[in-house]
């Protein structure tokens, strides 16, 4: 679960809002979903995978205006 922490670690940093958490029943996969500025979106996947050593996968979809 150390993979997880970072990744609110780095959602934190940015200013990020955890909407859900996901546990995939049956494998390891922890789903997190959560929304940050776009601001604050650029190089956040390279942060990610660097952070995690490559175990967490980001996926940024825009979601809305604020």
């Amino acid at each position: 679960m150390y993979v997880a922490g970072r990744v609110y670690a780095v959602l934190s940093k940015r200013e990020g809002r955890v909407l859900q958490e996901e546990m995939k029943e049956g494998t390891d996969m922890f789903i997190i979903k959560a929304v940050l500025p776009v601001a604050e979106s650029f190089g956040f996947a390279d942060e990610i995978r660097k952070r995690t050593s490559g175990l967490a996968s980001p996926q940024l979809v825009f979601s809305h205006w604020e």
